[in-house]
């Protein structure tokens, strides 16, 4: 196993219905995990804010994924936690195109922590 690893994805000048919509966001969470080839395990946590906004989790055997939206700011940031490096040399380029177009997002920054 390699070092504890917490990469986070901050999105900003996002789509606000995007980052309002589960399926989407859920539909991201998703494919980051696939991306990184790491194993969810159990059921997947959330929470609708009101107005608007979402927090949702996904327990992996390797750690966690997690998202948090503010459509009202355009903004959310994802963060994948693991004690394994995730699969692909292009992960982080490719996880960042893959939210930003998802989300319509005019960029997403990523920060890695060891």
């Amino acid at each position: 196993m390699d070092r504890n690893l917490v990469y986070v994805f901050d999105v900003a000048g996002a789509d606000a219905v995007r980052l309002d919509d589960e399926p989407t966001v859920r539909r991201c969470l998703d494919a980051v995990i696939a991306r990184a080839g790491l194993t969810p395990v159990g059921a997947d946590a959330g929470h609708r804010f009101s107005p608007q906004g979402l927090s949702l989790a996904v327990i992996l055997a390797e750690s966690h994924v997690a998202v948090h939206t503010w459509p009202e700011r355009g903004t959310a940031y994802v963060t994948l936690t693991t004690c394994r490096r995730p699969d692909g040399d292009d992960f982080i380029d490719a996880t960042r195109a893959e939210l930003a177009d998802a989300l319509g997002a005019a960029h997403v920054d990523v920060r890695t922590l060891v």
